[in-house]
């Protein structure tokens, strides 16, 4: 039975009742014979990639084929065994192409620089399979004769096998089928993390695989910049480093200390997962100098040792620049509302075109679109965030942070070398778990609260993930009740003031409208278009009342006008779809040039109906949207919680 004296809330000794003490967990980090195996692994796999690749003289036969005698020579088909992978041709024409050392390149100017960049460190193979000959004088014997040899590349004759062989191959689209380094998943829903040099998986068997980057399932996932490898023995909860990173998080003076050090865990389990969630949620921390968030930064970036970019003083176009087609994190300190700047407000629309993963184009220098598909997760900070829009806002969980108490705060116990590769390993492999029974058990606890899939979409995302690398037992020492029934309830009530300030986009319109003051003096003061409305449904003799002519006259100054829905008890605000004051009050608006209709049809039926109604604004029938005003406020004072 659930213990109703449970406050969640409440901070310090008395926070949470007596529980049977458990057994020690081990430090945070895997030990002993298994620690032993993966040492070994990583130290194999280095000899393996250490190995060099074989390219004889270009004389000599290669598989008992000699130079230049293979099937298909010279462009009907490539040689055996060509090193080059041939990708396609883009919609311009263009030729894209995997070089031998395995990343990937377009070639618009076929000349020996192209042909060496594409063939080396190979360029043997090139020699023998489209061998230009000579003849050079040797002795033999005693006697001068006349020898031939491969002195050159047949270029032209090298260049028509692989435009040909480009041409035989479906269109390449660079911005959709490239994949750059992160997480990434499979056709068949499989979890993929390409460290740049490797691509790694987890097979049936829980054994971990690995492979050149290569085609695979319609995606090209080609050599970069080595990140991090997953680590090579599989890591049980107990054994998390997530579990001391929770321990260090939990010394901030979090305003939810429930609730949000196990945010920036399942933040941290997402940022990895990367292109292959359906949704990034952002943490957003806020606190003012001195509360720890930059320190916080230095953790989360150290846990997450080169497989996470860390930005201050950017731009948007300098971390899609940066982030290419990887799926890696970034991280972005003190981003500020600097008052004439709309630098923040650009990072942060980009961090909504990452939450989904939508396609974003940009102008290029040689005037041609430039595509970008960008799937990374965000992690901000800033003592005064930019505005942004309910649409960015409702993609972020914002921490608040207050004042660290120096006595009782933590030093951040971190060790970059394996932390990040560990926690790597625990989402690889619990990746199925997560996808089919973590992720759907939270949504589903949240959605009896009545949240919305937006907000599940974030708060469920990183609760979720943080289940899955700190399990349960961890979460309720926390301070949340998982094995009660009211845990959606908590969580809910928990995240209410975030998801009350995300408005409809209809509902900021009608409270722009009634936030707008009349250009009409009465007693001293403008009168405001709601105050009109109130005072005319308040049924008070004047001054605390009005009459609807009287609330009439002022709103048109305004083109609005005041329409009776239920004689003497009901009345509804009217809105016609243009008017040159009307025009003047949504100027500096997203509903400015008449979107105020188009918002406004976005309502409920029942507060406005799509059909309007006929009213009369200064001497003239027209057409108006109305507001009923005792509608919209039972809606909005359900929408604030009350």
């Amino acid at each position: 039975m659930a213990d109703d004296s449970y406050d969640p809330y409440a901070t310090g000794p008395a926070a949470k009742p007596e529980k049977p003490e458990r057994a020690k967990k081990p430090a945070g980090t895997q030990t002993g014979r298994a620690a032993i195996r993966a040492i070994f692994a990583d130290a194999r796999r280095q000899l393996d990639e250490q190995a060099g690749t074989a390219d004889p003289d270009p004389h000599m036969a290669r598989d008992g084929v000699l130079p230049g005698l293979w099937d298909g020579f010279p462009h009907d088909a490539l040689p055996p065994g060509c090193p080059v992978h041939v990708v396609g041709r883009d919609a311009e024409g263009k030729v894209w192409l995997i070089n031998a050392a395995n990343m990937l390149t377009c070639v618009e100017r076929w000349d020996m620089p192209a042909l060496t960049g594409l063939f080396a460190p190979q360029l043997n193979y090139l020699l023998w399979a489209w061998p230009g000959w000579g003849k050079k004088k040797v002795i033999e014997d005693g006697e001068e004769k006349e020898k031939k040899f491969i002195n050159r590349v047949e270029r032209d004759k090298a260049m028509m096998a692989l435009v040909n062989a480009a041409a035989r191959r479906p269109l390449f689209d660079p911005a959709a089928q490239h994949r750059g380094r992160g997480g990434w998943k499979d056709k068949a829903e499989r979890f993929i993390w390409h460290s740049g040099d490797q691509l790694w998986s987890v097979n049936a068997r829980g054994k971990l695989e690995r492979s050149k980057p290569a085609e695979h399932d319609g995606f090209l996932y080609t050599r970069q910049a080595a990140t991090v490898a997953p680590w090579a023995e599989p890591v049980a909860i107990e054994e998390s480093p997530a579990l001391r990173i929770l321990r260090d998080l939990r010394s901030w003076n979090w305003e939810r200390p429930y609730l949000d050090p196990l945010l920036v865990i399942g933040w941290i389990a997402t940022a990895l997962m990367g292109g292959a969630l359906e949704q990034r949620p952002v943490i957003f921390t806020v606190g003012g100098a001195g509360v720890g968030k930059s320190t916080l930064h230095e953790l989360v970036k150290h846990v997450l040792a080169g497989a996470v970019t860390a930005f201050a003083d950017t731009t948007a176009a300098g971390i899609y620049q940066r982030q290419k087609t990887d799926s890696l994190p970034a991280l972005v300190d003190e981003l500020e509302n600097v008052p004439g700047s709309s630098r923040a407000q650009a990072i942060i629309d980009l961090s909504r075109i990452a939450y989904t993963g939508a396609e974003m184009g940009r102008g290029g220098a040689d005037h041609e679109a430039v595509s970008f598909s960008l799937r990374l997760s965000f992690f901000f900070s800033a003592i005064n965030p930019p505005p942004m829009t309910d649409a960015s806002r409702s993609r972020m969980a914002f921490l608040n942070l207050r004042r660290l108490e120096h006595v009782t705060m933590r030093a951040p116990e971190v060790k970059p070398e394996v932390d990040g590769r560990m926690l790597l390993r625990q989402v690889m492999d619990g990746w199925d778990a997560f996808r089919e029974k973590i992720l759907p058990s939270w949504w589903a606890t949240l959605k009896e609260q009545g949240l919305d899939s937006r907000a599940i979409n974030t708060y469920g995302t990183l609760l979720a993930a943080a289940e899955l690398l700190v399990g349960q037992d961890a979460m309720e020492e926390t301070g949340l009740p998982m094995t009660e029934a009211r845990l959606g309830e908590i969580i809910a009530e928990a995240t209410r003031m975030e998801r009350t300030e995300r408005l409809d986009n209809w509902h900021r319109c009608v409270n722009h409208l009634l936030d707008s003051a009349i250009d009409a003096w009465r007693e001293g003061v403008k009168p405001m278009v709601g105050a009109t409305m109130e005072k005319l449904a308040s049924k008070q003799p004047y001054p605390e009342g009005l009459g609807l002519r009287d609330a009439q006259e002022r709103l048109q100054l305004l083109n609005l006008s005041a329409a009776e829905l239920e004689p003497g008890r009901r009345y509804g605000l009217a809105v016609p779809k243009e008017g040159p004051y009307l025009k003047r009050l949504f100027a500096d608006t997203e509903f400015r040039d008449g979107g105020w209709w188009t918002a406004l049809k976005q309502a409920p039926g029942d507060i406005i109906d799509p059909a309007g109604r006929v009213v009369k604004i200064n001497g003239k029938a027209t057409r108006c949207l109305v507001v009923d005003m005792v509608a919209f406020g039972e809606y909005a004072a359900k929408a604030a919680g009350e």
